[in-house]
């Protein structure tokens, strides 16, 4: 069953289980009441069997999508994160810059007085 998944295998199981159990019954020497027992009981129990597998299935399904909106949630608040901390370095930069210029107008009015 290399390659398949848990669900995949099952389905091919239940799916063996039923074809050889159905030819088995058609085979077999018993009056047609027996035989109609028989496929009523096998009947039940594959409807279980499916219904299980159904659920894991499902709980299956419901993990994967618990684990794709953490992912994302978790993606987003990373993304807000570092959005929030390239603000503050661009707007780091902007004062330095301004503080820069604002120093440079000073030396200039001084060079302007002096002169």
């Amino acid at each position: 069953m290399h390659g398949f998944t848990k669900s995949q295998a099952a389905g091919f199981f239940m799916t063996g289980a039923l074809v050889g159990a159905t030819i088995a019954l058609l085979y077999a020497p018993k009056t047609g009441a027996q035989t109609r027992k028989n496929i009523r009981k096998f009947s039940e129990k594959t409807v279980n069997r499916l219904d299980d597998l159904q659920e894991d299935i499902r709980d299956q399904v419901s993990d994967w999508v618990e684990d794709v909106g953490t992912a994302v949630k978790d993606s987003l608040d990373a993304g807000r994160k570092f959005s929030t901390q390239g603000y503050e370095h661009v707007m780091d930069v902007f004062d330095n810059a301004k503080k820069v210029v604002e120093g440079g107008k000073a030396k200039i009015g001084k060079m302007i007085q002096t002169a």
